[in-house]
């Protein structure tokens, strides 16, 4: 399987069965999971490009497989917030889950760098665009011992992660510029807690001067 192609497939959110699927993977995940959310997505399919993570299976006669999703949004203005939205020159990775049996297959790295080429590219992206920007959960509630880092899964009734969601983006590639508090999270206490969030980006025109080379 670990041989298996990889590709994007774009999802269409009026097809049921499509609709049903994401709607499976988003409970799962545990994230934009209602349905209310989901309806609303169908509206915004300018701005907000959802694709399959497609695996073929040779043992069961190439069929293919939804072993995920990947969104490919729209600039959020995280770079150029003072541009208007036709002049920006970033795209945002969001919406990015793998079924936990397919995440040991390395999908993850090959989606990340197939959006990357399709932000690029005509259809869905445009050559002019140079920056991917997304946002993680800051690598301290992983490597930081301190109440407020690590020791807030305890406040959450959770288990520390083992892997750092921006540690792993750094190794793609992706650099982070700034932090900031802003993923809200209920305590067992029912007090709520801000996550801080790593905003981060890559350059897409030195990932093509690399190619090139």
């Amino acid at each position: 399987m670990h041989s298996s192609k990889c590709y994007l497939v774009p999802i269409d959110l009026h097809n049921e069965s499509q609709f049903n699927e994401i709607r499976r993977q988003r409970i799962i995940c545990g994230w934009d999971s209602d349905l209310q959310t989901l309806q609303d997505w169908k509206g915004k399919e300018n701005i907000k490009r959802l694709f399959w993570i497609t695996i073929s299976q040779p043992s069961a006669g190439n069929e293919t497989i939804r072993a995920g999703h990947i969104s490919l949004d729209a600039s959020s203005g995280l770079l150029e917030p003072d541009i208007a939205p036709e002049n920006r020159t970033e795209l945002s990775i969001s919406s990015f889950f793998i079924l936990p049996e397919y995440r040991s297959l390395g999908l993850g790295k090959r989606a990340v760098k197939l959006v990357e080429n399709v932000a690029t590219t005509e259809r869905f992206g445009n050559p002019r665009y140079r920056f991917i920007t997304l946002t993680a959960l800051s690598k301290r509630y992983v490597y930081d011992e301190a109440p407020e880092w690590r020791g807030v899964w305890a406040k959450l009734g959770l288990s520390p992660p083992s892997v750092s969601i921006q540690k792993w983006y750094e190794g793609l590639g992706y650099v982070a510029w700034k932090e900031e508090p802003i993923t809200e999270e209920k305590g067992i206490d029912g007090q709520v807690i801000l996550l801080w969030e790593a905003f981060m980006r890559k350059d897409l025109q030195s990932n093509i001067d690399i190619e090139a080379s």
